[in-house]
């Protein structure tokens, strides 16, 4: 009788082992989940910044009208937009003045893009580490992968600067088609990286944005 009933249920040493193998699944399918959904925000990222340098460029071409692609970080959030800026408005010094005050840049705002606090997701350190792409294909291969300070924002952009209001990244398309880098003193044209804002996220692949001047060659790596 008693043996019969032992064999019909479970001791709590079994119910315990059920339960810790449930749990260490658990946390390996959410974990799964999450890293799947990072790597597709950093994806989504690169592949919208690179769309954005499409619309500025055939904008540009369009209507007879420079448009710029601003990246900004204020140190709470980094965004970048696209904005339609004739000459005529006058000059603007994109490496020190403000690029968020809509009243000093002038011109009109497009489309705007938020990249901040989208849980994991960062600008690549391009100072740490790395094995993968030493050096960019043609023809993007005179641009340089060296980070161009410390911040955030910066670790992941070939042509920041800072300014006032934070830091920024300026890329001009003109209306013969060519593309010229306002900030960061490069001729050659920039990159914007993205990676996985965590301490793994150096083992987990990046996405680069990448445009060549002044030709405006446009690749998402």
């Amino acid at each position: 009788m008693s043996l019969r009933s032992r064999s019909a249920g479970f001791t709590l040493v079994e119910t315990l082992i059920v339960v810790a193998i449930v749990g260490i699944l658990a946390t390996l399918a959410s974990l799964a989940v999450f890293h799947g959904t990072t790597r597709v925000r950093v994806s989504n990222a690169a592949f919208e910044v690179g769309a954005l340098y499409t619309a500025a460029q055939m904008r540009a071409t369009s209507m007879g009208v420079p448009h710029y692609v601003v990246f900004h970080d204020d140190g709470i959030e980094f965004g970048v937009y696209l904005l339609e800026r004739a000459d005529a408005v006058g000059s603007f010094n994109w490496a020190r003045e403000n690029v968020l005050d809509p009243a000093s840049v002038g011109g009109v705002r497009h489309e705007q893009l938020r990249l901040s606090h989208e849980g994991g997701l960062g600008f690549l350190d391009m100072g740490a580490p790395r094995t993968e792409l030493l050096a960019l294909p043609a023809p993007f291969s005179a641009i340089t992968l060296t980070p161009s300070g410390s911040g955030r924002l910066l670790g992941g952009c070939t042509f920041c600067t800072e300014g006032t209001g934070g830091t920024r990244g300026v890329i001009r398309f003109s209306p013969d088609g060519t593309v010229r880098v306002m900030t960061g003193g490069t001729d050659a044209g920039g990159v914007i990286a993205f990676a996985p804002e965590s301490s793994s996220g150096q083992n987990s692949p990046p996405r680069w944005v990448v445009i060549a001047a002044p030709a405006g060659a446009i690749r998402v790596f």
